[in-house]
């Protein structure tokens, strides 16, 4: 699976990006291109989508320099230099006094894009995920401070319930499990980052506190809910019924990593319920006619069920439930890999092979177009619209490629069942 992974990366991911996504005139990335990966539709540059470039080809550098990952004509060290210009453009541009950041920047960054929120925590987080990991590889305690004052006021702020989530509005009444999700994702990068600069973590108690919020969400059965009601009631609607198996299979790595790091004092149950809850929630999101996993599912699987109103999220839960998306499926590819040769977890091994030969069969371009073509119908053909932001985003599949490529390091000896060699397509 792993050398696949590699070869993934340094053959179709990394070319891709390498030579399209790096705007050496006004620094920052370029990251809004069709679906199929074939017109740069727009120069504007969207903070979640620099942020996650920045710790992208951080964490690259860190492969490049352990030899598990060759960027071709670029070394680990060119790297870093463009993880940090992509650093400094958000940092001048987009972060502000009160540890938010702007949503939207036109090219050159010194204005935000007419028509864009304001402010998204989750454009937040992602800036400051990028400043952390590059400071893991530079040492340099600025970007720590940067990315401190982003998570500080995020958790307060999400934690009040009144962190702002563009692009989809939680629903009045109810709490939601992204925020506390990608918060989460935040502090593991954080922690790992303060421990490699000083040796010391400054942010372990609020950890712990998300690795309780985000296990929290787990429901009876499979799945998480994705926004439950903060007061308990009918819970029968939509909203209340419909779960989200990528997510939460995103978060069961993120949740195990954070308590990994937290060592002996995190919660033996929680570790359980994570690594129990994986193999449930690809049987709970698998479409047995097609393949692949759905965006959206009911709780008891297949379409999701329930009355609702005309709010956006709930329209986009009843029209792109069957939709197949690339990020959906990297990270089921990763977190299924994790817990069978990682955790030992048999059952994961077998949804570790099915998915990712899925996932390699479907997503990448070849004659549809180039890297991945990333949000597909049902069926697996092309589905040319915008799913989330108008951008296409290298983050999850080199991410995801390249914890395959660790695993595959760390675990030589206990590969999951294997999957073709051959590059698709």
């Amino acid at each position: 699976m792993s050398h696949n992974a590699r070869q993934h990366l340094e053959q179709v991911i990394f070319p891709f990006w390498m030579q399209n996504g790096i705007d050496a005139e006004q620094g920052g990335f370029h990251t809004c291109f069709d679906n199929r990966g074939r017109t740069r539709v727009s120069e504007d540059k969207y903070t979640w989508s620099q942020g996650r470039f920045v710790w992208l080809l951080a964490r690259a550098a860190a492969l490049v320099e352990a030899d598990l990952l060759d960027v071709p004509g670029v070394s680990a060290d060119s790297l870093v230099d463009l993880s940090r210009s992509g650093a400094e453009f958000l940092s001048r541009n987009a972060l502000r006094d009160d540890g938010t950041c702007a949503f939207a920047l036109s090219r050159d960054g010194w204005n935000a894009v007419p028509g864009q929120p304001d402010r998204s925590v989750y454009a937040d987080l992602f800036a400051a995920m990028g400043f952390a990991e590059l400071a893991s590889r530079t040492g340099e305690e600025s970007w720590l401070r940067q990315a401190r004052t982003i998570i500080d006021r995020a958790a307060a702020d999400i934690n009040a319930g009144s962190a702002p989530t563009p692009p989809y509005a939680v629903p009045v009444g109810r709490r939601a499990f992204g925020p506390h999700l990608i918060l989460l994702n935040a502090l593991v990068v954080l922690t790992g980052a303060e421990r490699a600069v000083s040796g010391s973590a400054t942010r372990e108690e609020l950890l712990r506190s998300e690795v309780d919020a985000v296990m929290s969400f787990r429901s009876t059965g499979a799945g998480f809910f994705e926004m439950p009601l903060i007061v308990a009631g009918d819970a029968s609607d939509l909203v209340s019924r419909h779960r989200v198996p990528g997510h939460a299979l995103e978060a069961m790595w993120i949740a195990l990593e954070a308590m990994e790091l937290l060592g002996t004092e995190a919660s033996t149950a929680h570790r359980e319920n994570a690594l129990a809850a994986i193999a449930p929630l690809c049987d709970l999101g698998w479409d047995t006619e097609f393949g692949g996993l759905f965006r959206y599912t009911d709780r008891d699987g297949g379409r999701p069920q329930g009355p609702g109103g005309s709010a956006p999220y709930e329209d986009l839960v009843r029209t792109t439930w069957d939709a197949k998306l690339w990020w959906v499926h990297s990270e089921a590819s990763a977190v299924t890999a994790i817990a069978a040769r990682r955790y030992g977890r048999t059952e994961c091994a077998e949804w570790a092979s099915r998915i990712w030969e899925y996932s390699l069969d479907t997503f990448p371009g070849g004659a549809e177009g180039a890297e991945w073509v990333q949000i597909r119908n049902r069926d697996g053909t092309p589905r040319d619209e915008v799913v989330a932001l108008p951008v296409k985003d290298p983050f999850h599949i080199a991410r995801n490629l390249m914890q395959l490529v660790e695993l595959d390091a760390a675990e030589p000896a206990s590969a999951p069942a294997s999957v073709p060699e051959a590059m698709p397509r």
